[in-house]
């Protein structure tokens, strides 16, 4: 069956903490409209019909909603979505719902709603409650009051990580923290588009590098005396090593179209690049079909980015695959160097070593 995934950004740009290490805070400022307000129910329902069209009623259909912060788009707005979404299902068509969320808004309304929908949340939440609350504008409590109420209500749901400097140097004390949730991501801060001077929070690349040893060291720990928890990246290397394909696109070496759905209809092919010289068009007045085959797409597509002469003889290139060319800038920030080349040269044995045992427990 097939399966056809998009973005969509109910609350456009909109965020009620608008952290300034924010990506799509810069990616805005990079385009003519910084906002395009709050999504009105017709262009979601238009969503929802070309998505069945498009997979031509049958096959797996991902709504993934993100933002600036997607819940001020209102819970109505989200019930309406999932109602009508799911009055169109039928036996061949199969739904999945997602959204990544700051976690100010939830509560139990919120809660409810999800698990009658069977949605994956993922809850913002930088490392500690003094590094978040640095970082985030003293939000942790309430951010982890809604980790509790989604426990509570049997939500799934994982904790994003945003790897900051402030976060990268102390990774003992960020997961000593966070090992109390089953699921984990991280991702390394972005740089703005076009930096000059680097900000409080940039990382470097040994700095990334070392993170992301220690969280290796003390995940593997965790893992021989019994527990697994799922790291995202770590769960996708494995993936990797045993000749699957990654599920997170930043290591399929090549960009594919993701779908992302601004609040006004307008469509771009990456979250990374929500800017004008990407605009496909709107949902609107165009099928999904016809905005894949877009000039501006087929360009996006077909840029494979900046290129790196040490991925040529690197053995770990199979894994990575380059990785995702928006981060490659700071990938390569220094000549002769890549993190993820550091991090795997100290680590790979022991992930070919448990990755029969790590497939079982992923799969």
């Amino acid at each position: 069956m097939p399966t056809f995934s998009t973005l969509i950004k109910p609350a456009s740009s909109n965020c009620n903490l608008g952290c300034t290490y924010c990506f799509y805070s810069d990616v805005i400022s990079c385009r003519t409209t910084k906002s395009y307000g709050l999504m009105d129910y017709n262009t979601s329902f238009r969503i929802i019909d070309r998505a069945f069209e498009h997979i031509n009623h049958s096959g797996n259909l991902i709504f993934a909603f993100q933002g600036g912060e997607p819940t001020l788009a209102g819970i109505d707005f989200f019930k309406a979505f999932t109602e009508y979404a799911n009055a169109k299902k039928t036996k061949t068509v199969n739904i999945n719902y997602s959204i990544q969320t700051n976690g100010l808004l939830i509560d139990s309304d919120w809660c409810m709603l999800f698990k009658q929908n069977h949605f994956l949340v993922g809850l913002s939440f930088d490392g500690t409650p003094d590094i978040h609350n640095f970082l985030r504008q003293n939000s942790s409590k309430r951010v982890l009051e809604a980790a509790k109420l989604l426990h509570k209500h049997n939500v799934d749901f994982n904790i994003l990580t945003v790897v900051s400097k402030q976060v990268a140097r102390h990774p003992k004390k960020v997961f000593d923290f966070l090992k109390q949730f089953d699921y984990l991501q991280f991702i390394p801060c972005l740089e703005p588009f076009n930096a000059i001077e680097r900000s409080v929070y940039s990382l470097t690349p040994q700095l990334y590098a070392d993170f992301l040893k220690v969280l290796f060291r003390l995940w593997y720990k965790e893992l021989i005396n019994g527990r697994y928890i799922s790291i995202r990246l770590f769960d996708n290397i494995i993936q990797s090593i045993t000749g699957q394909m990654p599920e997170q696109c930043g290591m399929l070496g090549i960009c594919q179209m993701q779908y992302v759905i601004e609040a006004d209809g307008s469509v771009y092919p990456c979250d990374f690049y929500c800017v004008d010289e990407y605009n496909a068009g709107n949902i609107n007045n165009a099928s999904f079909e016809q905005l894949y085959n877009t000039e501006c797409v087929k360009r996006f597509l077909q840029d494979a980015g900046e290129q790196n002469p040490i991925c040529k003889n690197c053995s770990f290139q199979t894994i990575c695959n380059g990785g995702c060319k928006r981060y490659r800038h700071f990938y390569f920030a220094v000549e002769n160097y890549c993190p993820f080349k550091d991090f795997l040269s100290e680590t790979v044995n022991s992930f070919v070593h448990l990755s029969k045992y790590i497939q079982r427990v992923i799969k």
